[in-house]
């Protein structure tokens, strides 16, 4: 049964796609377009609960009907779009995005994608640029509710007197508490998962049920709107992606959506709703499905291919495309499958050729992802970089699962000799193993590794309030383990200082503590840990952070090595002024707590930019990805530890005699 047509509606979701757009080509001001993707997720949930419940109510509900209408909207358009990313990848990627991509063509195909890209956001995850289905985590997420959604709905019709009102408020309820309470203990599950997003599509669904009374006067419908369009808007230019989301934050947008959506029930006029049916709006709504699907891959492509940001004339060309693609797409292969004469009408051919497609594209990525990518692609030897091929971090894995499970870490350098020294930090620190090693083989010494991957910097008390894990229990071991072996007399200290801006972080020594910046816990932090070893009588090294990559090396040694073109790691390494501008906070409080007789400060970076980058060959990286060193990377820093194992090893032999 249809519903009455509503152009403001349509204008909404132009809105709601040019905002997502925006944000995606990085367009100034648009830094919570994002939002756009729950604004789709309430209307979604009010024309579709609309449609279902009155054909319940009438009794012409079918779930294969149903479903046949969502294959019919859906699939014609999505299945063009994952053909096309395999070609294009096939010829752009690297075999480790190309692994990758293959697992997401697998997801996306039996619409489990939002669960794929919740997976894959680890420590060491892809860069965004190499996952152009990485957008199709939305549609899984509306897919995966409608699979559910209308069965409750049907179920309330038979079995509980039709108190859809008490369902689906309690059900909203219950996703809004656990998406506010996830957003800042598991964020990522929360941004991806049904569970905590089912809200949004049912903030729509309440008011299908036409229980709210109708806007009466046009003033009202003015005023409803207005707000509306307000939260929306405020959303979409004050958000950004530090904004602790969906959560309470999500409330706005979803609340702005629902207003607008409610004050055109009904009929009458608004400003609002005027502004919304403007035909070129309207148009844009209409075809912001396509819009969507297609722009993400562009985007993705581009990018891989120019190693930079988007102009706004590239821009413009990818929307433009965008738009031809989908006049193509719509007369040759969508119109097909819609409309009074559809090209295949039979209900059960269409769910089997539907099968059929979903397991070509599932076997493709199974394919691609048990070849490990691929790499034979390419018959030039291109050889890429991530931590489980690199011996170090091989090895450094093994570590952590000796620790985790209470044994005594590694030794570091020269094993004949008994450890005196300890490497503490995070992966930034993991990274230096290497480097640290041939120091220990060159000096005669070695070291216990107490390094962690998983962003444990060495600041006694922090700790990441969205983890599961405790850091500072794994801290608090480390200061434990130095009281149980007294012929510790140095401490190695690095880890990724410049990168803590957007996490969630707790004081569990000052719980009264608000109101402090991610700078005021790391001062804090580091200066407890600097005092309880200055008191154990320890040596404090200090070592700065590495300088970053403005873009993945793997790609930029595929790409050079592909195109025979001359490698230059400078031409991605942030410059001398970006680095210090970036780090100078970091360096203040690394010099403040430094300040003392028996603390040394290390700048790695100057061996990147006083040093010579001639090392690097056309058969090794020194990077494994923007920041964390290889092993190859690792042992081109080595000399900058001269110092430092020299004055180990006097202190050695003094204690030795």
């Amino acid at each position: 049964m249809a519903l009455k047509y509503r152009a403001d509606i349509d204008g909404l979701r132009a809105i709601a796609v040019l905002s997502v757009i925006f944000f995606h080509t990085g367009i100034l001001g648009f830094s919570g377009g994002f939002v756009g993707v729950d604004v789709f997720f309430v209307i979604s949930g009010y024309l579709i609960t609309s449609i279902i419940l009155k054909e319940i109510l009438s009794g012409k509900f079918s779930i294969s009907r149903f479903y046949e209408r969502r294959i019919r909207r859906i699939f014609p358009a999505l299945f063009p779009v994952i053909a096309f990313t395999i070609v294009i990848a096939t010829f752009l990627f690297d075999s480790i995005s190309f692994e990758s991509f293959g697992k997401s063509i697998t997801a996306t195909a039996v619409f489990g994608s939002n669960i794929f890209f919740w997976t894959e956001s680890g420590y060491f995850d892809a860069a965004s640029f190499t996952k152009p289905l990485l957008h199709t985590w939305s549609l899984a997420v509306e897919e995966q509710f409608y699979i559910f959604f209308p069965l409750l709905l049907i179920a309330i019709n038979r079995f509980s007197k039709n108190r859809y009102l008490e369902w689906i408020v309690g059900i909203c309820t219950i996703s809004l508490l656990t998406s506010i309470y996830g957003a800042y203990t598991h964020q990522v599950a929360t941004f991806y998962l049904v569970p905590t997003r089912a809200w949004e599509l049912l903030f729509g669904s309440l008011l299908s049920l036409e229980v709210i009374p109708e806007l009466k006067s046009n003033v009202n419908r003015n005023i409803v709107s207005i707000i509306g369009l307000g939260l929306i808007v405020f959303s979409v230019f004050s958000y950004n992606e530090s904004t602790v989301f969906p959560g309470v934050s999500a409330i706005v947008p979803v609340l702005g959506s629902t207003l607008i959506i409610y004050s055109g029930i009904g009929g009458g006029s608004s400003i609002v709703k005027k502004l919304l049916s403007l035909k070129l709006l309207v148009f844009i709504g209409l075809i912001s499905y396509s819009l969507y699907l297609w722009h993400w891959p562009l985007i993705v492509f581009s990018k891989y291919l120019i190693f930079r940001e988007l102009t706004p004339l590239e821009i413009s060309g990818i929307i433009l495309a965008s738009l031809i693609i989908y006049i193509l797409s719509l007369k040759f292969i969508e119109t097909s499958f819609r409309g009074t004469e559809p090209i295949i009408p039979n209900k059960k051919k269409l769910f089997i050729l539907s099968s059929v497609i979903i397991v070509i594209f599932s076997t493709i990525g199974i394919a691609i992802y048990l070849q490990k990518g691929m790499s034979y692609r390419f018959s030039n030897g291109v050889t890429t970089y991530n931590s489980d091929n690199d011996p170090m971090w091989i090895k450094s894995a093994v570590n952590r699962k000796r620790i985790d499970e209470g044994k005594l870490p590694d030794i570091i350098g020269n094993n004949i000799s008994t450890p005196n020294y300890v490497l503490w930090g995070d992966s930034h620190a993991e990274a230096l193993i290497t480097a640290l090693s041939e120091e220990g083989l060159k000096y005669g010494i070695s070291g216990y590794n107490m390094a962690d991957y998983r962003q444990c910097r060495p600041l006694i008390g922090i700790r990441q309030s969205n983890e599961d894990w405790n850091e500072v229990s794994r801290n608090n071991n480390v200061i434990r383990f130095i009281y149980n072996h007294h012929e510790i007399n140095t401490f190695i200290i690095a880890a990724s200082w410049n990168s803590g801006g957007g996490r969630n972080l707790n004081d569990e020594m000052d719980k009264y503590s608000i109101n402090k910046t991610y700078l005021d816990f790391m001062r804090t932090g580091l200066s407890r840990s600097i005092n309880i070893l200055s008191q154990m009588g320890c040596k404090i090294v200090l070592v700065t952070d590495v300088p970053r990559l403005t873009m993945d090396p793997n790609v930029y040694f595929f790409r050079s090595r592909r195109g025979n073109k001359l490698i230059n790691l400078r031409e991605i390494l942030e410059s001398p002024n970006e680095y210090y501008a970036n780090n100078k906070n970091v360096m203040a409080i690394l010099n403040s707590v430094g300040n003392k007789k028996n603390i040394h400060i290390v700048h790695i970076e100057k061996m990147f930019y006083d040093g010579d980058l001639s090392p690097i060959k056309s058969s090794n990286s020194l990077y494994l990805d923007k920041n964390h060193l290889t092993s190859e990377g690792s042992r081109f820093v080595a000399p900058i530890f001269d110092d430092v194992f020299t004055q180990i090893a006097n202190n050695s032999n003094l204690q030795s005699r």
